[in-house]
């Protein structure tokens, strides 16, 4: 794992503590893309001595009621029959094992957070919950009831969640905020790379470690070479995996319609004339200040058509957009007419 020290020294802390018996809650959070996944495996491989209980959300699943919550816990179902025999009943019940109906979510809740006391009698216990935005939202509830009522057990939980993705709600978590790499380890993954070319990438990726993976691995031989235009990297922005462009479409969703509006016209445009962009942008009721919210995002100029929040700096960059629609294909072009 490249940097990251404040981010392991604080999970490593929780593991420590797990071992003196104490329990401990992060909820990590961050863009598509920045590394909270790897902060998750470097928690599983620090975990000497503890079991590791893991779960991923998927998107597909999310329909499915305490779904995530059965995935688990599957390693430790045995230690169901440990609990009061309410809270067995409510867990049996949940995960379709009996023909009981839950009375209330409370004793569902009491039985996660006795079950994973049970899974922690004979030693620490860690339990990732990665991709939370996907799991189910009973199974996310019952998970933080459990989490906030820890104490003395030795357990560690681990919530990984994508910021300003639709999907379950995470709350009431310590959190702890996964920024992009400094420039000295965001450099160290583009090896091989001119000085120039490093710079320019790290500025596209603004640290977000699997762009600058996947803009240096897209890089033409020119590109490589320190041959780069006024355009940054056009090829390599179309290269992004989809998980990445997914991420930064949903924050580019939330931004207010008039800086949607902005980020379209300059998608669209192959001027690379920023006074071209803004007089489109104009006659579509837009104007270069409506990107402020943007700029507050910090959504790269490489993802998801970011492109016109470096304006008015510098030359606009022309990067893929989202498909536009039939009425954004009529409208005026920079001559009047439509497009």
């Amino acid at each position: 794992m490249r940097g990251r020290y404040a981010e392991r020294v604080r999970i490593e802390r929780l593991l420590a503590d797990a071992r003196q018996g104490t329990s401990g809650v992060l909820l990590v959070h961050g863009e598509a893309g920045i590394g909270k996944t790897a902060l998750l495996d470097h928690a599983a491989g620090q975990a000497h001595g503890a079991r590791v209980l893991r779960v991923e959300g998927i998107e597909s699943e999310m329909e499915m009621a305490f779904g995530g919550l059965h995935q688990l816990f599957l390693p430790v179902m045995d230690l169901v029959d440990a609990l009061p025999e309410p809270q067995a009943a409510a867990l049996r019940s949940v995960f379709g094992l009996s023909n009981d109906r839950v009375r209330d979510r409370f004793s569902v809740g009491l039985a996660v957070l006795t079950l994973l006391s049970e899974a922690a009698a004979d030693g620490p216990l860690l339990c990732l919950v990665d991709d939370a935005q996907w799991l189910d939202q009973p199974s996310v509830d019952m998970l933080t009831f459990a989490a906030r009522r820890l104490r003395a057990e030795g357990v560690v939980m681990l919530f990984a969640v994508r910021d300003g993705a639709p999907g379950a709600a995470v709350k009431g978590l310590p959190p702890l905020l996964v920024e992009g790499l400094d420039r000295a380890d965001a450099a160290e993954l583009l090896p091989g790379l001119p000085p120039y070319v490093v710079d320019r990438v790290i500025e596209e990726a603004r640290g977000n470690p699997l762009a600058l993976i996947e803009l240096s691995a897209a890089l033409t031989p020119a590109q490589r070479a320190g041959r780069l235009g006024p355009s940054a990297l056009p090829d390599a922005a179309a290269g992004l995996p989809v998980r990445l462009q997914d991420g930064f479409l949903e924050q580019l969703r939330r931004l207010p319609e008039a800086a949607q509006v902005v980020l379209l016209v300059a998608a669209a445009d192959d001027t690379g004339d920023l006074t071209v962009v803004l007089r489109a942008a104009g006659r579509l009721g837009s104007a270069v200040e409506d990107l402020e919210p943007g700029r507050a995002r910090r959504i790269p100029p490489a993802l998801g058509a970011g492109a016109a929040l470096s304006a008015p700096v510098g030359p606009l960059r022309r990067v893929p957009g989202r498909p536009a629609r039939p009425a954004d294909r009529r409208a005026p072009g920079p001559g009047g007419g439509t497009g």
